[in-house]
């Protein structure tokens, strides 16, 4: 056999489980809460493990630790060779595989949760672990091994790992302006698209300085000069509830008016942002994938079950 690696003293399990402990938790008190006699262990391995790699894991900043280049990029090695071991270990006990899905939590809300009988379907009925993050948190997720797949705009990742590792859904996150009748009042339902009855209407927005809320925000200044939200919210989901309620308008995206009631809420295109829409995509790991046995045909098969 022809081992690339030196002499193993001085690297093992345990203590990559320690160092990924301390580079997961942030500190070395943190990994191991009020336990001394561990918090020394934690830092003796990873002198041991920064001697069996001839480079510092570790910086100091102030008077705690950081991780170094060589640590961060030892974090993701020693997470996906645990997470290899745990899946080796479930599937020899006959366990029920989990998989994670990643997208923004209105997204999560319109798009995944409807769908996922279907995916869990594709994927024989493995459980599902759905995780809220925004698209800059989803690609880095699925970067470091941590999120299966991410639903993100088109936007938010490189052309690199489109043409590697995306599929498009053929959905264009477009947005839709949204207003009760009673805001309305007796005004025709063309009214909404005119920028003279926007002054007049509370509206509620999407808080945080995402991309969105911005562009929405300068969009609604440059059409009716200054605009103050009267509710700050933070999620599309408590725009939605509260436009249901007739207590504000709002923008959603396209997929998010799905329900709404005819009778009740009038919607139009928002012409400000009529070329803002961004086409979505199912992004994933490929190491992931391999790891856990996932061919191309089976993700697009997810792909087809989130279209639907």
């Amino acid at each position: 056999m022809n081992d690339s690696l030196p002499a193993l003293n001085g690297l093992s399990l345990d203590r990559l489980r320690n160092f990924l402990a301390f580079a997961e938790a942030g500190s070395i008190a943190k990994a191991a809460p009020g336990n001394l006699p561990r918090q020394a262990l934690i830092s003796r391995q990873i002198g041991e493990l920064e001697q069996y790699f001839t480079t510092e894991l570790t910086v100091r900043r102030g008077k705690s630790l950081a991780l170094s280049e060589a640590g961060a990029r030892l974090k993701v090695l020693a997470r996906a060779q645990f997470d290899d071991l745990s899946e080796f270990q479930k599937r020899q006990k006959g366990q029920r595989m989990t998989f994670s899905i990643g997208a923004g939590a209105s997204l999560l809300e319109w798009l995944v949760i409807p769908c996922v009988a279907g995916i869990r379907s594709v994927l024989s009925d493995a459980a599902l672990r759905l995780s809220s993050q925004r698209s800059s948190e989803l690609v880095a997720s699925v970067r470091d091994g941590q999120l299966d797949f991410a639903i993100v705009r088109e936007d938010a990742i490189s052309e690199e790992l489109r043409l590697k590792s995306s599929l498009s859904l053929r959905m264009r996150m477009a947005f839709t302006l949204c207003a009760s009748r009673k805001l309305l009042g007796n005004k025709p339902k063309s009214a909404l698209a005119d920028p003279a009855v926007w002054r007049s209407l509370p509206f509620a927005a999407n808080g945080g300085g995402g991309q969105f809320d911005t562009t929405f925000r300068a969009a609604m200044a440059a059409a009716v000069g200054e605009f103050h939200p009267v509710v700050e919210c933070d999620s599309m989901l408590q725009v939605r509830e509260l436009i249901v309620q007739g207590v504000c308008a709002g923008l959603l995206p396209s997929f998010g008016t799905h329900g709404l009631s005819e009778q009740d809420i009038v919607t139009c295109e928002f012409a400000p942002m009529k070329n803002y829409g961004r086409s979505l995509l199912l992004h994933w790991n490929d190491r992931q994938m391999r790891r856990r046995g996932i061919e191309e045909s089976v993700i697009k098969r997810i792909a087809k079950a989130l279209q639907r």
